[in-house]
């Protein structure tokens, strides 16, 4: 399997990484190339930005990944693009859970479209917590407990 490497030149911004179901995150996706070229290549031409927010299981047993959204941002003639996304946790989606047996994680991926050739991506792990969980969780449940 071939691994794909990080886009230097894609940035994510995420207005908040913490979100409650039901909610959204706001972020702004940049990828701004510094060699001034064309986007004309037939070979490693990019063809656009898509982003998605998704989660995925960690443990013992069996593993699970889910993609809950994805969006796509179009890229110029240099191959830079730049636009806000907002990307909605569904209100029956699971909460970020760190326990002994599993863990659920969040991230948004930005991924680089490369026309014949291997995408490329970056990732940030963000935190979905339940209703109400604002101002309370600034980690994964099960919140430890204080003495």
């Amino acid at each position: 399997m071939m691994s794909r490497k990080m886009d230097p030149n894609l940035a994510i911004e995420i207005q908040h990484d913490i979100a409650e179901v039901g909610s959204s995150f706001e972020c702004v996706i940049t990828r701004s190339p510094v060699d001034g070229e064309t986007n004309t290549k037939v070979v490693g031409q990019i063809r656009a930005v898509r982003i998605s927010l998704r989660f995925y299981t960690e443990g013992r047993g069996d593993t699970d990944q889910k993609t809950v959204e994805e969006a796509e941002l179009p890229v110029d003639q240099y191959g830079m693009a730049k636009g806000t996304i907002r990307l909605t946790v569904p209100i029956k989606g699971p909460i970020s859970y760190d326990g002994p047996h599993i863990r659920v994680r969040w991230e948004i991926v930005a991924q680089t479209d490369i026309k014949f050739g291997i995408d490329q991506k970056s990732s940030a792990e963000v935190l979905v917590v339940p209703r109400g969980g604002l101002g309370t969780y600034d980690r994964p449940h099960p919140l430890s407990v204080r003495a």
